[in-house]
């Protein structure tokens, strides 16, 4: 089971449905999966009532889709209402958010694995070398993510001990162990 900062919020999943821009009938889908089939990578705020669940990922997907006027009045009118669930964590993790999108995408966008330098994964994040504390982090979310980092032809990999240059291949590790 995952760790609480890695399970999946409204947030990231709202942010995935608005990233791949698919009809309502296929957004109902992945949510009915998600809580029927991943219940457990979900904030325990929201494994429990499937009502709830797809009624804030939808509000967040609606305020997501608002023009920036709209958008900013929609802010306040939350901030006013101390609807406290709307807004990123001030320490809001960006590594672990970018491989749950990743674990979406593979899900359900009908793709197999992502690939990419890994110095440009590297360079997402703001940085330019490797960092002990950078890679355990990015080790951890995809350890609890159940994703796995290849090199090309399904060589498993360290990152630790790759090139800078390499190009690694990131696919989930088993749809089932969940």
């Amino acid at each position: 089971m995952a760790q609480t900062n890695f399970k999946f919020t409204p947030q990231d999943i709202a942010i995935y449905l608005f990233l791949e821009n698919i009809s309502h009938k296929r957004e109902n889908e992945i949510l009915c999966d998600l809580f029927e089939n991943y219940y457990q990578m979900l904030v325990e705020d929201y494994c429990k009532s499937y009502l709830q669940f797809k009624q804030c990922v939808l509000n967040l997907l609606n305020v997501y889709e608002l023009d920036n006027i709209s958008y900013h009045e929609a802010e306040l009118i939350l901030m006013e209402m101390k609807h406290t669930n709307f807004y990123f964590d001030k320490e809001f993790d960006d590594i672990n958010a970018y491989f749950k999108l990743i674990w979406l995408q593979l899900m359900y966008s009908g793709i197999s694995y992502r690939k990419m330098k890994l110095r440009n994964l590297l360079r997402d994040f703001g940085y330019k070398r490797r960092t002990t504390l950078l890679i355990n982090h990015i080790k951890q979310a995809i350890d609890n993510l159940n994703l796995k980092i290849y090199l090309r032809g399904y060589v498993s990999c360290d990152i630790c001990d790759i090139s800078l240059d390499d190009v690694i291949v990131i696919r989930l590790r088993d749809k089932n162990k969940f």
